[in-house]
């Protein structure tokens, strides 16, 4: 299959690209394709022994983002980003109540979601259309949060631009408060995989939350949200010779 290049000097095929980028997050694996680049650069013979960019990606121990498994840790994540902004807070609570990816959220305007039941948009990876139900709660938090606002403004602007939080800020803001209420394995993809291990864990219909997801198999989904290594970890936890 032919390779993309991801860097001057990183190649990999796209079913490699999206599969790593389900697994860690955007952020995250443009860092390290950059970090495998600038290596390369640095070391040209490291080049010649390099056979697979994508394993030499997985083998420098990249971190996994992971989504957050207990209600507990939801809450202190909502209380520290409300304690410093309610936009970072409301950014939060959509993340993991619609199962959007980030990139679909920061560019939503008031309008998106003023008076609606559903969010409608175009996504920004695939670009397949997507309508997503409003849950009830989400409603009036959205109401609350759009009050007195205009109906094009931006849902997350920057504070220094009337432009939309951009992925490394979003990125940034999240993973402070992540990291000061103890949550490890932390990216923006962690929203999305919230959503999609409490969708699973209360519904346990990987169909559904596959066809929510758009992945092609529901070994992807499971695996996606964690639920294949939660299952691995269960069977060794008491497993002893």
């Amino acid at each position: 299959m032919e390779k993309i290049s991801y860097g001057d000097h990183v190649f990999l095929t796209n079913g490699q690209y999206i599969y790593l980028l389900d697994k860690y997050g955007e952020y995250e694996l443009n860092r390290k394709i950059d970090q495998l680049n600038r290596s390369k650069i640095k070391n040209p013979e490291r080049k010649e022994t390099i056979k697979s960019d994508y394993h030499a990606i997985i083998s420098k121990g990249m971190q996994t983002v992971q989504p957050i498994r207990d209600r507990f840790l939801i809450h202190a994540m909502k209380e520290e980003l409300r304690r410093h902004s309610y936009r970072n807070y409301f950014l939060f609570v959509m993340g993991i109540n619609t199962g959007l990816r980030i990139s679909d959220l920061l560019p939503l305007r008031v309008s998106d979601v003023s008076h609606k039941t559903h969010i409608v948009l175009k996504e920004t990876k695939t670009r397949k259309s997507k309508r997503f139900l409003i849950n009830v709660e989400l409603r009036k938090t959205i109401a609350e949060y759009i009050e007195g606002k205009d109906e094009e403004e931006y849902l997350f602007p920057s504070y220094k631009t009337d432009l939309p939080l951009q992925r490394v800020q979003a990125y940034k803001i999240l993973n402070k408060a992540a990291n000061n209420v103890g949550i490890t394995e932390f990216g923006t993809h962690s929203l999305r995989k919230t959503f999609g291990f409490w969708h699973y864990t209360i519904n346990k219909n990987v169909a559904l939350l596959q066809h929510i997801f758009n992945h092609t198999s529901p070994d992807i989904t499971l695996r996606y949200i964690g639920i294949n290594q939660d299952i691995v970890d269960q069977s060794l936890e008491h497993f002893s010779l």
